[in-house]
């Protein structure tokens, strides 16, 4: 009767398991993913100050009094950049910080004409859920790259074997490529970490 060799045995188990981990989290990941970046697709309305206002996050539009003015709202860090087109092809713009803001517009505006960029900037506010365009891009990249980080800084010598090992017969990692990828595993989550914040 043949010997087991328990050593590839246990290889080919871990190798397995961890694989079937990584697509676990993966498949996790992804339905956590698309959870959190549910967004509205419905148009709805907003009641400020005696009028009624029509948001479609979808097409970036706000309708009142049947004019159509087309909207884009950009966060970078703490930084919020809000502009606003009108169907006279004038400009308003806004940008705010947690100090304060300011603002401008280019020639043609007339808040006379139309509803001023400063309300449809309230009215926005007023709804929590509008989604700023560049607010939170990079989640789904951050998870990943946490996932892959913390997966190859707590199995180093699993990732080894599913990266070089299987290329080799009976090869051993050295302590210095467990070492490297223990390092680097925390380096990639670490950068995860900051994609989240960005």
């Amino acid at each position: 009767m043949r010997g087991v060799d328990m050593k590839a045995y246990i290889t080919r188990f871990q190798k397995s398991h961890l694989l079937a981990f990584c697509l676990f989290a993966l498949m996790s990941l992804a339905m956590l993913t698309a959870c959190g970046s549910e967004k509205a697709t419905q148009p709805y309305d907003v009641t400020y100050n005696g009028k009624t206002y029509t948001v479609d996050q979808v097409q970036q539009t706000i309708t009142v009094d049947g004019e159509v003015c087309h909207y884009e709202i950009e966060s970078r860090g703490s930084i919020v950049n809000f502009h606003v087109t009108y169907p006279d092809g004038s400009i308003y713009w806004w940008q705010e910080d947690q100090y304060g803001g300011m603002g401008g517009w280019n020639y043609g505006y007339d808040p006379e004409r139309y509803v001023s960029g400063e309300t449809l900037w309230e009215v926005l506010e007023l709804d929590h859920s509008v989604e700023r365009s560049a607010s939170g891009k990079y989640v789904a990249p951050g998870l990943l790259l946490i996932l892959l980080g913390v997966v190859n800084a707590a199995f180093p010598r699993a990732m080894w074997y599913l990266s070089y090992g299987w290329r080799f017969k009976n090869a051993e990692p050295s302590d210095a490529a467990l070492l490297v990828g223990r390092a680097g595993g925390a380096v990639v989550a670490v950068a995860g970490v900051i994609c989240l914040f960005l």
